[in-house]
């Protein structure tokens, strides 16, 4: 998780939201109204939100453009952020405990820990069998193959013979 997420204020304008991430080398940041996070300002909501205003950055708020959070519980695990991440095309998981922004988990932030061969492994084991559908087919099942050692070689469907 990254805790020194950058701020930028509700009534700021998209102008200084923009020199702010530009000066903090930022593509994102936490919302702020009355102390509580209430959305984000990512390149992505400029891109999607501001564009088609075709207004100057210094007329609109960044609270015209701010795009909705995804929360998450400080003490959900890596796997389950990742599924969120991935069902939901965010980029930005933000951490909450209770109504208090923690800060956020990226998606770099979590391929950066899938390098690490314990969460690796985490994410390979589990107590029931997870289904998971072929992305070549979309039929057939992924099934795990390993060495006799247990260390996963691959994914394959049995139904197209797809490796992941």
């Amino acid at each position: 998780m990254t805790v020194k997420v950058p701020q930028v204020s509700y009534n700021d304008t998209v102008q200084q939201g923009c020199e702010y991430l530009l000066e903090q080398k930022a593509t994102g940041a936490i919302v702020m109204q009355g102390g509580h996070a209430v959305g984000v300002l990512t390149d992505r909501s400029l891109l999607r939100r501001f564009i088609v205003l075709n207004r100057k950055p210094g007329d609109v708020k960044v609270g015209e453009v701010m795009g909705p959070m995804l929360r998450i519980g400080k003490d959900s695990s890596t796997k389950d952020a990742a599924k969120k991440l991935v069902s939901t095309r965010f980029s930005r998981l933000c951490v909450f405990e209770g109504d208090k922004f923690l800060g956020w988990v990226t998606l770099t932030d979590l391929a950066r820990e899938a390098s690490k061969d314990h969460l690796l492994q985490a994410l390979v084991r589990h107590n029931e069998p997870e289904v998971i559908l072929c992305p070549a087919c979309n039929v057939g099942v992924l099934e795990m193959q390993t060495n006799k050692e247990g260390d996963v070689l691959r994914w394959e469907c049995m139904n197209c013979n797809h490796i992941e």
